[in-house]
């Protein structure tokens, strides 16, 4: 790796780089790696407030659980950010034992929230597409499994790496010997991998099911399959550790590792808004509560009510009534997160036929009264 050459004057009207990628400092990565993380990650948080507001109404619990997610995220960035600033990403020879500790401690910080974080992006995207699930399905009920499945290992996972070295001071790694302490990090990139396939597995199984064209399908599953590039981030960032250099230069032979893991967290996070875009939810949802979308009208003719046929002065022979019924079977409601999302929608065709003699005696005197007289007649 070739040192980047240093200008000796800055030229008039312009200010010096912020850092500088040499042999010996590679904090400019960790430092764009981090803020365009944050960056992004509140980009994607407006976006879905937005969504919320102006497309798909209704703040529900797994917006709740992303904001939560993204709050942590940015502490955790903001932890990384600070120990930039106290050298990580410089060798350690070169840090004050001080600032050196300060170090550990903010990465040992960070380590923990990086997990929250990630896990929280996950059951966000899961209580998503409970939503969309019908009451009662089986598929809701994976879904349901999936949302506890996932903190639970996010506790395991806090706990191995909280409690690593030497436990009187877990967060000391410099010239530590800590045994394991990489297997850890492979088996939760293993299982963080496999609950991502198993959120993606969701909504296949959910448009296997529905009766659409293949690419409107292919659109709606589009979304969730972004997220699948978490996996590839996962084995970018385990094959860029150097197990070699842990224990005697942390602070800059793991620079790489720590971007890594930044772009893996932030994609996360961004990764849970993707799937509530408009037409996808417009594709998916297939009619609970149809007055949320679309105009006014279109929503009048979805609000369930009935199709009256005019009355007329005298019960003409062969008279055809009919009628179209647009049945909007149950809302789905979500004791979790008190939402409401559309599912199905039924359209019913009513055809009733009357001819003489085939009415039963007094059947349409039940329906007009015998007083009844037309306005004109009144």
């Amino acid at each position: 790796m070739s040192a980047v050459p240093l200008y000796t004057a800055v030229p008039s009207g312009q200010y010096p780089p912020f850092a500088v990628v040499t042999d010996n400092d590679h904090r400019a990565w960790i430092i764009i790696a981090a803020a365009m993380g944050i960056s992004f990650m509140l980009v994607a948080l407006v976006t879905r407030v937005l969504i919320r507001k102006f497309v798909s109404l209704g703040w529900a619990l797994d917006d709740t659980i992303l904001t939560i997610s993204t709050g942590v995220a940015f502490v955790q960035a903001s932890l990384i950010l600070s120990a930039c600033a106290d050298g990580l990403g410089t060798p350690i020879k070169l840090i004050s034992p001080e600032l050196q500790a300060r170090i550990e401690k903010s990465y040992y910080m960070s380590n923990l929230l990086y997990l929250c974080a990630l896990d929280l992006s996950k059951v966000s995207t899961i209580l998503f597409l409970r939503r969309l699930m019908a009451p009662g399905s089986n598929m809701r009920w994976y879904c349901t499994i999936l949302v506890g499945m996932v903190p639970a290992t996010t506790v395991v996972f806090v706990l191995a790496v909280a409690l690593q070295c030497d436990l009187s001071h877990p967060w000391v790694i410099v010239h530590q010997k800590c045994s394991g302490w990489f297997l850890r990090w492979e088996v939760q990139g293993a299982v963080s991998s496999l609950f991502e396939v198993a959120i993606f597995a969701a909504p296949i199984w959910l448009v296997l099911k529905l009766r659409k064209p293949l690419e409107t399908k292919l659109e709606i599953v589009a979304p969730f399959a972004l997220r699948l590039l978490i996996i590839v981030l996962t084995g970018l960032r385990l094959a860029s550790f150097d197990q070699a250099d842990f224990a005697t230069d942390p602070t800059l032979r793991e620079s790489r590792y720590i971007c890594w893991t930044q772009a893996e967290m932030s994609y996360a996070v961004i990764g849970a808004t993707l799937p509530t875009a408009r037409r996808l939810v417009l594709d998916l949802i297939t009619f609970y509560n149809g007055g949320y979308f679309g105009s006014t009208a279109e929503s009048a003719n979805r609000s369930g009510a009935y199709q009256m046929t005019k009355l007329t002065s005298r019960v003409k022979r062969n008279a055809k009534l009919a009628s179209t019924r647009t049945d909007q079977d149950a809302a789905c409601d979500d004791g979790d997160n008190n939402s409401q999302e559309m599912i199905i929608r039924k359209d019913i065709t009513v055809e009733v036929i009357h001819e003489q003699g085939k009415s039963e005696p007094g059947e349409f005197a039940r329906v007009i009264p015998d007083n009844w007289k037309p306005m004109n007649e009144r």
